[in-house]
């Protein structure tokens, strides 16, 4: 059980996280929680009502070694393959801190896809780029419930 600090901590720190998309014509986009997708992401998401930054680092947002966490995520790339989905290589990093995580920008998938996906890797927290909308954090920890309780760029698994 995390501790309610704990808790406002990574949440703090999922807020503020640059969500680095590498976009197939070589250039990037940095997706902000709480915020509309930049233009570019927003044509490549097409007609898709959104799409999820997924990764499979670090679950439960405890330290892996970097091996470990690059085996993770190709699990989650092989995974992935059984869907009919696009997806971006992507990074999500705190601007001046040297903490940087491997992940993908995923489009094609159901909500139910991404659940399964989030829960199968132990992830807190799933960013959800909406098409039409704003990002917001999908959450996967009820207990964190009564701490984080309800806000516009959250939503709940």
């Amino acid at each position: 059980m995390d501790a309610p600090a704990r808790i406002l901590a990574l949440l703090a720190a999922y807020r503020a996280t640059h969500y680095e998309v590498f976009l197939p014509d070589g250039t990037s986009a940095t997706i902000h929680v709480g915020q509309p997708p930049p233009h570019a992401v927003a044509t490549w998401l097409g007609a898709a009502p959104f799409a999820a930054f997924l990764t499979a680092c670090n679950p439960h947002s405890h330290a892996l070694p970097e091996e470990e966490n690059r085996q993770r995520l190709d699990a989650l790339r092989r995974r992935l393959q059984a869907h009919a989905c696009r997806l971006l290589d992507g990074v999500g990093h705190l601007p001046g801190e040297t903490w940087h995580e491997p992940s993908l920008l995923v489009a094609g998938l159901t909500f139910a896809d991404v659940d399964a996906l989030v829960r199968e890797f132990d992830q807190n927290a799933v960013v959800i780029v909406h098409a039409h909308g704003v990002a917001r954090l999908r959450l996967y920890r009820p207990e964190w419930h009564a701490v984080a309780g309800y806000a516009d760029d959250l939503e709940w698994a």
